[in-house]
C-alpha cells in the first residue's frame, strides 16, 4: 500500500474516534464508528495472505452488526423521546441493544469469541490498533452510558471478561492469542470500575493503553509468534529479555511496577463502596491471568527449550552493526514509561 494512501487511512481512523469522542448526537457516533471501521479494513488486508483476509472479513462482520445494533438502540431511542442526544436517559430495550453492541466492539465476554481468533490472523501492528485505538471510542460511549444509567449488563460482562480473560489464555502457546485474551480480561477491569469510578477508569485506560503498544511494538520487533520463540530471544539481544519480563510484569500488576496502579486503584474505589464480592472476582480473575504472563516471563529468561545449535550461534555470523533505529527507541523509551511510571501516576491517583 502506498505511504500517502496508508496516511490518509490512518488520519481517517483517529478522525473516526475524535468525532464518537466529541459529539453528543448518536447519529454522528454511529457515523464516527463506521468511518472509523471502513478506514481500519483496507490496513488490516494490506499483507493479503488468506489468514488475514479471513481475520479482516471476520473483523468487518462484528464491527458491522455491533453497529447496527447500535444504530437501532439510538433510533427506538429517538422514536420514543424524540431526542437523538447521549445526554438522555435510555429506555430498557435500547439500553439492552447499546449494551450489547458496545460488547462486541470491545471484545467483552460473552461476545469475545472473534476478538482471538481475528488478532492471531493479523500483524502485530495491526493487531496493535484493534487492541488499543480501537477501544477508545467504545469506552468512552461506556464511561458516557455509565454516568447516565448503572447497567448491571455491563457489570456483568465486565466480571465475566476478566475471568474468560484469564482462563482462556492458560493453555494458548501463541502469543497473539494470548494477547487478546489479556485485552478481554482487561477491558473488563476498566468497564467495571467506571461504573463507579470515571476518574480511576480513565487513568486506568492511559496506562493500558501505554503498556499494550509496549508489548506488541516489542512482540513484533523481536518476531516473537510463540512461546517457544521466547527462547531465541534471550540469544539474539540479551537487554530485549530484560524488557519483556519487566513489561509482562507489569502488564500483570505487580508492584512496583505501573501496571500496579491500574488494578490497585479499581480494587480501591470497588472496596470503598462495599463491593467486596466483586472485588473478590476480579482478583482470582487477575491470579489467572498473573499465571500466562510469568510464563512468558521464565519462557524469555529462565527456561531454553532444545533447539538446533544454528539458531543459537546464528547471531555470531552477522558482522554488521547498524545503528539504533527511531522504532528501537521507541520501545525502549515506552517499555521504561510502562514499567517505571509509578512516580508519575501516584500523584494522579491520590488526586482522584
Amino acid at each position: 500500500m502506498h505511504q500517502i494512501v496508508s496516511a490518509f487511512l490512518f488520519l481517517t481512523v483517529v478522525f473516526g474516534t475524535m468525532i464518537v469522542i466529541s459529539t453528543e448526537n448518536w447519529f454522528i457516533v454511529w457515523v464516527g464508528l463506521e468511518l472509523s471501521t471502513l478506514a481500519l479494513i483496507p490496513i488490516l488486508c494490506s499483507n493479503f495472505s488468506p489468514r488475514n483476509i479471513e481475520a479482516t472479513i471476520k473483523y468487518f462482520l462484528v464491527q458491522a452488526f455491533s453497529a447496527a445494533l447500535l444504530l437501532n438502540s439510538a433510533l427506538i431511542q429517538a422514536w420514543l423521546t424524540g431526542s437523538w442526544s447521549t445526554l438522555t436517559p435510555m429506555n430498557e430495550f435500547s439500553c439492552l441493544c447499546l449494551s450489547i453492541a458496545l460488547a462486541f466492539k470491545l471484545g467483552l465476554a460473552p461476545c469475545h469469541f472473534w476478538f482471538p481468533d481475528v488478532l492471531q490472523g493479523l500483524p502485530f501492528m495491526q493487531g496493535l490498533v484493534i487492541a488499543t485505538w480501537q477501544k477508545i471510542a467504545p469506552l468512552i460511549l461506556i464511561f458516557y452510558f455509565n454516568s447516565l444509567t448503572i447497567s448491571s449488563l455491563v457489570i456483568i460482562a465486565g466480571l465475566l471478561s476478566i475471568l474468560v480473560g484469564g482462563w482462556g489464555g492458560l493453555n494458548q502457546t501463541q502469543i497473539r492469542k494470548i494477547l487478546a485474551f489479556s485485552s478481554i480480561g482487561n477491558m473488563g477491569w476498566i468497564v467495571v470500575t467506571s461504573v463507579y469510578s470515571l476518574s480511576a477508569a480513565s487513568m486506568m485506560l492511559v496506562i493500558y493503553l501505554a503498556i499494550n503498544t509496549t508489548t506488541f511494538l516489542l512482540f513484533d520487533h523481536l518476531k516473537v509468534l510463540t512461546l517457544g520463540h521466547l527462547n531465541t530471544t534471550s540469544q539474539l539481544s540479551p537487554i530485549s529479555v530484560v524488557l519483556v519480563v519487566l513489561t509482562m510484569l507489569s502488564l500483570g500488576g505487580l508492584p512496583p511496577l505501573t501496571g500496579f496502579i491500574f488494578k490497585f486503584s479499581s480494587l480501591y474505589f470497588l472496596v470503598a463502596n462495599g463491593f467486596i464480592f466483586f472485588s473478590s472476582v476480579m482478583i482470582i480473575g487477575s491470579l489467572l491471568s498473573l499465571f500466562f504472563y510469568l510464563r512468558i516471563s521464565f519462557n524469555s529468561s529462565l527456561i531454553l527449550f532444545p533447539q538446533h545449535i544454528v539458531s543459537i550461534t546464528a547471531w555470531r555470523n552477522n558482522a554488521n552493526v547498524a545503528p539504533l533505529t527511531p522504532k528501537t527507541w521507541l520501545i525502549a523509551a515506552l517499555s521504561v514509561i510502562s514499567s517505571f511510571a509509578m512516580p508519575l501516576t501516584l500523584p494522579l491517583y491520590i488526586n482522584l
